[in-house]
């Protein structure tokens, strides 16, 4: 009996998982956004080449319609080279965009691109802001 229940759940829960990426395609087709980014998440999880391919290309889709996490995701996915080739400019790109809308890790990791390239620069943004905030 414990083996037909075991069995039995297995099978449901890989179904539900296989059809995640099915419902991706839905939540394209209706302009959901945010049900789409958290449905490749978890697609994303088995860092399998052809699923992270899959991956990128619903993350791309969602990002031009504006989703913040998406472009997130997109960004750290040109960064890292996960899914697609590694491009450190449409990183950068991405992250800009994500910040720009208000995503803090991405502008956190903008800094950080800056930081390394002007350290000067950002050093005395930094100390202006400081400043500012004790006044």
């Amino acid at each position: 009996m414990k083996k037909k229940i075991i069995i039995s759940l297995t099978l449901i829960f890989t179904s539900l998982h296989a059809n995640n990426i099915q419902n991706v395609g839905y939540a394209t087709s209706y302009g959901m956004t945010n049900v789409q980014s958290q449905a490749v998440k978890e697609y994303t999880m088995h860092e399998k080449k052809d699923k992270l391919r899959h991956a990128f290309k619903w993350y791309h889709r969602s990002a031009i319609k504006g989703h913040i996490t998406s472009q997130y995701e997109l960004a750290l996915m040109f960064h890292y080279g996960s899914g697609v080739r590694q491009n450190g400019e449409l990183a950068r790109l991405w992250f800009k965009r994500a910040s720009k809308k208000g995503h803090a890790k991405a502008a956190s990791i903008l800094y950080r691109f800056y930081a390394e390239e002007r350290p000067q620069y950002m050093y005395n943004r930094g100390a202006r802001y400081s400043m500012n905030v004790m006044r």
